[in-house]
């Protein structure tokens, strides 16, 4: 996967030289050019930006959703003194056992405001991330929340990239005479 965003960046760079227009318009039609063919050659290189791109694009609005509710909690606390936040660490267990994909997911527990990844730990035989929330009403919900919506879109990415290597390597062999 790395190779083809490295050719797709490539292809970026390369558009505006050619054309001799040197603009922020001109990297972007560049790069939206070398993802159009790169697609279209390694389809799974499509899928795989395309699920990305989502994925960055749904973290960002979890960020804003949070951040409004957050807003609304410390307003409520601020005018109505009888009601009170409910801070609480729950222990989230984890299906993810690659490294870089467990501080993927600390990383954007984190970066919504109201969350923060406390540890990581073992429980009842498996690893699981203790994520510290300022207004827990209900932990079972928020584990399912967390595992919804950030653990299965880092999980769906992973078996992409895993079918998009598969396939490069069983086309490398196929190319080489190995079956």
């Amino acid at each position: 996967m790395t190779r083809y965003l490295i050719i797709n960046l490539f292809i970026s760079l390369l558009w505006p030289t050619l054309n001799g227009e040197y603009s922020l318009n001109a990297l972007f039609t560049g790069f939206l050019l070398g993802f159009v063919v790169l697609a279209i050659v390694k389809r799974s290189y499509g899928r795989y930006f395309l699920h990305a791109t989502a994925f960055l694009l749904y973290v960002l609005y979890a960020i804003l959703q949070s951040n409004l509710k957050l807003a609304w909690l410390v307003l409520g606390t601020i005018f109505s003194p009888r009601i009170k936040l409910q801070p609480g660490i729950v222990a989230v267990p984890l299906t993810i056992t690659d490294p870089f994909e467990r501080t993927l997911l600390a990383s954007v527990i984190t970066l919504t405001p109201g969350t923060l990844s406390v540890d990581l730990g073992q429980r009842d035989g498996g690893d699981v991330l203790f994520v510290h929330t300022v207004d827990l009403k209900d932990p079972a919900a928020f584990r399912r929340e967390i595992k919804e919506n950030f653990e299965n879109r880092i999980l769906h990415l992973h078996r992409l990239q895993a079918d998009m290597a598969d396939t490069g390597r069983l086309l490398g062999n196929e190319e080489r005479g190995v079956q």
